[in-house]
């Protein structure tokens, strides 16, 4: 018995079998006597999308800005935060279909943030209790809303956690992988395991003009420094739910990989400042960097991560960024107006 939840969370390419997935391997953990959790969080989004609709009406936004909050809310998956956190309560493994990782990864930029900068995506709930536009079972809904985005913050720092991508033996496999790697640096995450669907075996009867290309994509993954669990195309399984099945307790046993460090601020001899923020697996072509006010806006092949900068940085210009190894070394220098001492 697991004397705590375990959190394993499926996500992956559109139609690469991330529910096959999560199904077949909550059976195999079942058939090994441990209880998991298939996490389906379809049920909720129609009562979150109508708490949504309120909080817009109650508000009285415009026209254009009437979509925004229902986009964000969809996209971000709070109907999923909501079904994890329920799961967690009853214990076991916890399966999550988090689906496309596009999606998901928008997800983790949610719960990378701070808690007043999720406030900030979120309805503004001092504003409507001050001027009573909500019911009170609305704010009640906001209020737990926000408490299970800390408790999966929680969940996903934990030890116990893993993140797999599952993925198909496609041309521009190795790539989609690096880049769906780094993504996660981003969010100050990682992947602690790769799930290739379909991989047809050598002496199975498949056309091998067809069959050694998708193998060779599966060993260029080997270099990445993640595990690869293989999941075989079997003739009378095409969903892929009974190969998932026999693979549940290799999947379960995949290690937790080391997390990005924090971010850290060191002063150069010419006064200067360097910011270092760790993003291991990240190609350096894929990223680009920014700021926005007193925020540093990173990129990492269209993700972006928004960061409030230090005071020290927040009086600075960029002067420069670039990768060095695992660290993006952003360079800052004295901004002459804000700092006198420095003309």
């Amino acid at each position: 018995m697991l004397k705590r939840s375990r959190l394993l969370i499926l996500s992956g390419q559109s139609g690469a079998g991330t529910t096959s997935a999560a199904r077949g391997i909550r059976d195999g953990l079942g058939s090994r006597g441990v209880a998991a959790t298939v996490i389906d969080s379809r049920g909720s989004e129609v009562e979150i999308e109508a708490l949504v609709d309120r909080a817009i009406a109650s508000a009285g936004l415009g026209t254009l800005a009437h979509e925004l909050p229902r986009i964000l809310v969809r996209l971000e998956g709070l109907a999923g935060i909501l079904a994890v956190r329920e799961a967690a309560a009853r214990g076991g493994a916890i399966l999550w279909d988090a689906g496309e990782t596009g999606a998901f990864l928008r997800l983790m930029t949610l719960l990378s943030s701070t808690r007043s900068g999720m406030a900030g995506i979120l309805p503004p709930l001092a504003a409507m209790r001050a001027a009573q536009s909500l019911s009170q079972a609305d704010l009640a809904a906001w209020q737990m809303i926000l408490g299970a985005i800390d408790e999966v913050q929680a969940l996903l720092a934990d030890e116990d956690s893993r993140i797999l991508l599952v993925v198909v033996p496609d041309e521009g496999l190795d790539e989609l992988v690096a880049t769906r790697i780094g993504q996660l640096s981003l969010v100050r995450a990682g992947c602690d395991g790769i799930l290739v669907n379909r991989v047809p075996r050598a002496g199975e009867g498949w056309p091998e003009s067809w069959a050694q290309p998708q193998r060779r994509r599966v060993e260029s993954l080997l270099g990445l420094g993640v595990p690869v669990i293989e999941i075989p195309q079997l003739v009378d399984d095409s969903p892929g739910a009974g190969a998932f099945r026999a693979a549940a307790g290799e999947v379960f046993d995949v290690g937790r990989l080391p997390r990005p460090l924090p971010d850290s601020i060191e002063e150069r001899d010419d006064g200067g400042y360097d910011l270092h923020v760790h993003l291991p697996g990240v190609r350096p072509e894929l990223v680009r960097v920014g700021r926005l006010g007193d925020a540093l806006v990173t990129d990492v092949a269209g993700l972006r991560r928004q960061m409030a900068l230090a005071p020290v940085l927040a009086r600075c210009v960029i002067e420069g960024a670039g990768m060095d190894g695992d660290r993006l070394v952003v360079r800052f220098g004295r901004n002459r107006a804000l700092w006198p001492e420095a003309s």
